[in-house]
């Protein structure tokens, strides 16, 4: 199938465009250079000169893939746009390598769920974690997204170990989704109402199923509330949940139609 060639197209342009440098540290006109060139990028139209931020940009069938320089692989980060998607959707992986599958999970999602963007981390968590720290290409990137689509969704995927949890509903739980603060809003409740009903494991609300994994110190959540944006969707899930989104394309299909 085409896809699941362009998904493993993914998976290896992520491998190669990861690094293992220190982290490079972008100011602020950068960022805002970053952001401004993102613009038509997300329009389909003009282009950008990608080599002075350290980047370079390349076609991949419908998309846009943007990555870093060889000679500069410091974790600005890996991102997948189609300009000619339907839904105004941000798939995001920040810890793609780390949170088993995710960045997998990621890929096929994009490619299958006619999602506007995507993007995964390219430095391991313990150098720089992207949900974490602020000032970023990941985060540039999200607030690029944001502005251009205030009615656009943000998806973030995270992996968790169900006996390391700290309460017997986040032991029990599969999937548990959240606003990266404690109240949900109502287009959120409904996306778990129809997930709970589509999934025979157990999927819980932060705050009102459970207590804990809420991602409310998550610095894109932080971000775009301080825009106003109420888009965000942190989604947590164990190890059989992410190994049944990674193989299995119908699981994929409920999962997105909830989305």
């Amino acid at each position: 199938m085409i896809g699941s060639v362009q998904a493993n197209d993914l998976d290896t342009g992520l491998k190669r465009a990861s690094g293992k440098a220190l982290v490079h540290t972008a100011t602020a006109d950068e960022l805002q250079a970053f952001e401004d060139a993102l613009e038509t990028v997300f329009k389909g139209v003009g282009t950008a000169d990608w080599q002075r931020l350290g980047m370079q940009a390349s076609s991949l069938q419908d998309f846009t893939i943007l990555q870093e320089l060889p000679t500069a692989k410091q974790g600005r980060g890996f991102f997948a746009v189609n300009s000619r998607a339907s839904h105004n959707r941000l798939l995001q992986a920040p810890h793609a390598d780390s949170d088993l599958y995710t960045g997998k999970i990621a890929s096929r999602l994009f490619l299958e769920g006619g999602f506007k963007a995507a993007q995964w981390n390219t430095v391991k968590r313990d150098i720089s974690d992207m949900a974490h720290t602020p000032n970023t290409y990941w985060q540039a990137f999200t607030q690029a997204f944001a502005r251009q689509y205030p009615d656009g969704k943000i998806i973030q995927l995270h992996g968790f170990e169900q006996d390391r949890r700290k309460t017997n509903a986040g032991e029990a739980s599969d999937m548990i989704l959240s606003a990266g603060h404690n109240l949900p809003p109502l287009w959120l409740q409904q996306t778990a109402a129809c997930l709970k009903q589509r999934f025979p494991a157990r999927v819980s609300l932060y705050q009102l199923d459970v207590k804990e994994l809420g991602g409310t110190t998550n610095v894109q959540g932080q971000l775009l509330r301080s825009l106003g944006h109420d888009g965000f969707l942190h989604i947590e899930m164990s190890k059989n949940m992410r190994k049944e989104l990674l193989d299995n394309a119908d699981a994929r299909k409920l999962f997105m139609t909830c989305l």
